[in-house]
């Protein structure tokens, strides 16, 4: 897709987001036509009418390329439960598509309308009369209450309970609670203090930081990470020390409020979602049923299109070929850039955490080969702040096409070998090396090696791999060599953190959705404050300019242009990440499957969720 293309669409959906803000009044749910003609009264001599044939229920097929690892939200930092969430749970508020297909706006979820801004900070919602779980249980503002205090809990230590705390709006003394007693927060902080209180049976308030707008408000509770929790069943759920819990874990061990209950879940192979009639929201719904498949293998993947038992596949670099003319292919920017993380606490590496040795492999990163031969169809990068970076920014002007993200581009560019553009440059990459070796006192002569996590299952991770244990020996001059550290599916972070001495750089393909908003929130996976991903790699002055970029006044873009830019350079200067490929999305839609969009929205996507099936 071209720049001009994008900020051409960029620019209409902007004009059409001020119309359909998340304020405005929601359009009516469409009602599906009846299935049971008129009655009529035959004559007499007539035979009497038969009954019209059963309407075909209509199933949606999609898969999951990985299994959940549970269904509690706050628990884990993996992002497949997204999908059976959105399906089986409910939001306080959700995002639906405009009428006319070109944008989208958020209604009242468990919420019984939308926020109500009280004054500068503060804001409530009310939980709507017939807000239940699928059980029947009622919802209220003690299940808000119970649910967010969990989330936040400094014992527990929830995964991403940074999403409730910081994310689109921060929450009055919320970070302090969660941390209280760790290094840089009070050492005690009372529950009361936090920005959290329930008014009455159904309404919450909510106390923030920083001014925000009501936009910004709904989207964070729309987070996996803020959805509620059953009360009753949590505590039932937890162990003896109120560390851990089973919940979400299994069927019998979560449940639901969403448009789709949760009917069968055979781990690793299937799940199936079916129509919650009662939903307040049903008839926003078009399914029947939801099957979700576990395909961890692309071949699969092309099979069961290819047979029409899936209504949609994303191809990858080995059967993109195939597809790339296909008019069913669509594709669309993507906030993902895949990178490398570096570890810098390896015992056995002497390098490990020099700064000349990460820029060493900075520049030995082949990305055109990367992009070109093993991602397919992507595009090669040098920086970590992607492409749709402030998209959704009240201007629609993206990052990267703004001076300030052009000029980062072109001094990349000028780090580059001759007819490169994205920092490769296997000359500078061995100059750097040396200048490791000289920093820690290495012999000219010494072979550093240099252990690649890879996970099992990952087949970009192996290839990229094998082509480094190719090329390097050769950049280096012999003075690295590459082996390879394979782990199971899934396990990566978990052996990250548990075996430091294993691994040396490590593939992530993580995408900051905020950043569609704020560019530098892209970097916030690599803060120290974000502990679920532990490669510590963060310094004083990457901390200090991610911290002076927060604290820029809400809606002038201008500067947080600037301090982004500054937060850039100084994230390639530290080498924070190795930035290398920038994703591009292609999908490939079966015909029977009716979109409600007539195109990509940045944040909502093309709302398979509210299609229909045509046969």
């Amino acid at each position: 897709m071209s720049k001009k293309l994008i900020a051409l669409m960029m620019a209409a959906f902007m004009l059409l987001s001020l119309a359909a803000a998340c304020g405005n009044k929601e359009p009516a749910p469409t009602t599906p036509a009846a299935t049971t003609p008129a009655a009529t009264t035959p004559a007499a001599t007539q035979p009497a009418a038969t009954q019209p044939a059963e309407t075909a229920k209509k199933i949606f097929y999609t898969y999951l390329s990985t299994e959940v690892d549970t269904m509690n939200g706050m628990g884990t930092v993996q992002t497949a439960n997204d999908t059976p969430l959105s399906w089986c749970h409910s939001y306080l508020w959700r995002a639906v598509p405009n009428e006319d297909g070109m944008g989208y706006h958020y209604i009242p979820d468990l919420a019984a309308d939308m926020p109500k801004q009280i004054d500068e900070l503060t804001w409530e919602f009310s939980i709507r009369e017939e807000a239940k779980w699928s059980n029947g249980d009622p919802i209220d503002a003690e299940t808000v209450m119970y649910t967010f205090k969990t989330i936040l809990d400094p014992t527990m230590t929830n995964a991403m309970a940074t999403f409730l705390a910081d994310n689109e709006i921060t929450i009055k003394n919320a970070y302090d609670y969660m941390l209280q007693g760790t290094e840089g927060h009070p050492d005690v902080v009372a529950w009361e203090d936090v920005g959290i209180k329930k008014i009455d049976d159904r309404t919450v308030q909510i106390t923030v930081e920083t001014p925000v707008t009501e936009q910004a408000f709904c989207t964070h509770f729309i987070s996996r990470a803020n959805q509620l929790v059953h009360p009753e069943l949590f505590e039932q759920c937890l162990s003896s020390d109120r560390l851990t819990t089973t919940y979400g874990s299994d069927l019998d061990h979560w449940i639901g409020a969403g448009p789709y209950i949760f009917e069968k879940w055979e781990y690793d192979n299937i799940h199936i979602y079916t129509k919650n009639e009662d939903h307040w929201l049903a008839d926003y719904f078009n399914y029947d049923e939801v099957q979700v498949r576990i395909v961890p293998e692309m071949n699969a993947r092309v099979q069961l299109f290819e047979s029409g038992q899936l209504d949609s596949f994303s191809p990858d670099a080995n059967t993109i070929e195939t597809y790339i003319d296909d008019p069913r292919m669509v594709d669309y920017p993507s906030i993902m850039v895949y990178d490398y993380d570096i570890n810098v606490k390896n015992p056995e590496n002497p390098l490990s955490g020099n700064n000349n040795f990460e820029k060493a492999l900075y520049h030995a990163m082949d990305r055109e080969t990367i992009a070109r031969d093993i991602y397919g169809y992507m595009k090669p990068t040098g920086t970590y702040i992607n492409g749709m970076a402030g998209a959704l920014s009240e201007s629609g002007l993206c990052y990267r096409d703004s001076k300030y993200g052009q000029e980062v581009w072109d001094m990349i560019e000028s780090w580059s070998a001759e007819g490169e553009v994205c920092g490769y440059n296997p000359e500078l990459a061995y100059d750097y090396l040396m200048k490791a070796y000289a920093d820690v006192g290495l012999p000219e002569d010494y072979v550093t090696t240099v252990k690649v996590m890879v996970s099992e299952s990952a087949q970009t991770m192996q290839k990229s791999a094998e082509l480094f244990m190719e090329e390097w020996p050769k950049i280096f001059q012999g003075k690295v060599k590459v082996e390879t550290f394979m782990v199971a599916s899934g396990m990566s972070l978990d052996m990250m953190e548990m075996h430091p001495e294993s691994w040396d750089i490590v593939e992530m393909d993580w995408g900051r959705s905020l950043s569609r908003t704020l560019p530098y929130q892209v970097y916030y996976y690599h803060t120290k404050d974000y502990t679920a991903r532990p490669t510590y790699t963060y310094t004083d002055r990457f901390e200090e300019q991610f911290a002076a970029c927060e604290a820029v006044k809400s809606g002038d873009y201008e500067t947080i242009l600037q301090e982004s830019q500054k937060l850039e350079i100084i994230a390639l200067e530290d080498v924070i990440t190795i930035p290398v490929v920038q994703g591009v999305n292609y999908e490939l839609f079966a015909d029977r499957l009716q979109l409600p969009m007539k195109q990509y929205v940045p944040g909502f996507g093309w709302g398979s969720m509210f299609g229909d099936i045509v046969e």
